[in-house]
């Protein structure tokens, strides 16, 4: 893979560089001193032993300073995170400012674009996104960035179902003005909204200030932590409570209400799908179409490093929030395979689209009861399907065959079956010939067929 460079002018004290498996941060002069004394700081080396903060090798040339991290594998963006990827990413960024206030330093600025996660942990990446605090001032500036960019997009979420994927063109969030026109009175006057949207709002008309200038209160250091840290404790309480709980979808209770599988067909399924795992033992797996785990699981427990890729949102958040508490080393993706996240930033630059990230970075991909929701629903082509399987996958590609009788297939098909009525396996096999060979096939009672393909 040939050197990447990520637009980073932005930032004035550097610029990143991203190769096969490091990125490289070039520090510019001016900011050479202030990046070494962060780095050798207390809070930081005890951060990146917990794996809180990226890990840093300092690397001196005739360049200059660099920096050199490790590449997170499969980088994703805020607009492909589920509310309680949101909600780990937020804790991290406050819990982590509230930490480094004892050592003497302050965030500068606070965005979830600075989060990335190594399958269900968030970690900041962005390191000089700290800089040394003014003793005497109670001020956060990254306050109002922190509102905007973390707890606005969800308390939208919540009050009005707007979803997160709609950070994808505000990158510096949503201003309290523009949403309070969104909401009804008694929203407006809701816990969510009146402190952050409404009281802001009022304010602006008003010609007010929003509070106080850093320079027009200066009390004694300790006060002024006091105070900070009061600060950042409001506004993670407010950010945790924007989250809902969440609810059901039809594909978050898809595996408990299964009418077109019986207990036999289920576990025949999950027995083969975890013999296939365990004789090729793949380091790296993707699970597209993942509903809420199962597979992702049998995965993980297998040894694997998985990626599991889910478009509904409420299914997508379930699988996060139990493979989380449970440890397992799978990193969610909220989104759609057949729709992929596209490039974005200045110039198409500054973020990857989805299938650059994913292609070739794994061993072995799962498509399990969702081959068909590609053909009915999208009408994408056989070879077109088998054509980007070839590109993600190393080696190995597990497909759920869903014959044209099953119910689920029927459901789909709406009134289209002369155009999807006569599908089979067989055309599944053409479609694949050039790309893959068979090693293994296996028929449910149900109808629907196991394939474990091989890449050619």
């Amino acid at each position: 893979m040939a050197p990447q460079t990520s637009p980073t002018f932005r930032d004035p004290a550097g610029s990143l560089v991203l190769e096969d498996h490091r990125a490289i941060r070039r520090i510019n002069p001016s900011a050479h001193e202030a990046t070494l004394e962060f780095l050798g700081s207390q809070f930081y080396q005890h951060a990146v032993e917990r794996g809180d903060i990226v890990g840093t090798e300092i690397e001196r040339s005739d360049a200059g300073l660099s920096l050199i991290h490790p590449r997170i594998a499969i980088p994703t963006y805020p607009w492909e995170w589920t509310p309680s990827q949101w909600r780990a990413a937020a804790t991290l960024t406050i819990s982590l400012c509230q930490e480094s206030l004892e050592d003497g330093w302050i965030l500068k600025d606070a965005t979830p674009l600075n989060i990335l996660f190594v399958g269900s942990r968030p970690i900041l990446v962005d390191v000089l996104s700290f800089v040394r605090r003014d003793p005497n001032s109670p001020i956060w500036l990254a306050h109002g960035q922190f509102i905007r960019t973390f707890l606005l997009p969800l308390v939208m979420l919540r009050l009005a179902g707007w979803p997160l994927e709609l950070s994808f063109f505000k990158r510096d969030g949503y201003e309290p003005h523009e949403i309070y026109r969104s909401l009804s009175w008694s929203q407006r006057l809701s816990r969510s909204a009146l402190w952050p949207i409404s009281i802001p709002t009022w304010f602006d008309r008003k010609g007010g200030s929003r509070g106080l200038t850093e320079a027009s209160y200066r009390p004694e250091p300790e006060t002024a932590q006091h105070i900070l840290n009061r600060t950042l404790a409001n506004l993670l309480k407010r950010t945790r409570r924007a989250v809902t709980s969440g609810s059901a979808s039809n594909w978050s209770d898809y595996q408990t209400t299964l009418t077109h599988y019986t207990h036999y067909d289920t576990e025949q399924k999950r027995l083969w799908v975890q013999q296939v795992l365990t004789e090729s033992r793949p380091a790296t797996v993707l699970d597209v179409g993942a509903n809420t785990g199962d597979y992702s699981r049998l995965a993980a427990e297998s040894g694997a490093q998985v990626v599991a890729l889910e478009r509904d949102s409420i299914a997508a958040d379930h699988l996060y929030r139990s493979t989380a508490e449970a440890g397992l080393p799978i990193q969610t993706i909220q989104a759609d395979i057949a729709r992929p996240t596209p490039a974005a930033g200045w110039d198409t630059s500054e973020s990857a689209g989805l299938l650059p990230r994913l292609e070739g970075n794994f061993e072995l991909v799962m498509l399990l009861a969702v081959i068909h929701h590609f053909i009915l629903m999208e009408q994408i082509p056989l070879r077109a399907i088998v054509s980007l399987c070839h590109r993600l996958t190393r080696r190995y590609l597990v497909v759920e065959w869903v014959p044209a009788t099953d119910p689920m297939y029927q459901s789909l098909m709406r009134g289209r079956d002369e155009l999807y009525g006569a599908l089979t396996d067989a055309d599944l096999l053409a479609a694949s010939e050039d790309n893959f060979c068979v090693i293994r096939r296996e028929v449910l009672g149900n109808g629907r067929i196991l394939f474990l393909f091989e890449k050619k």
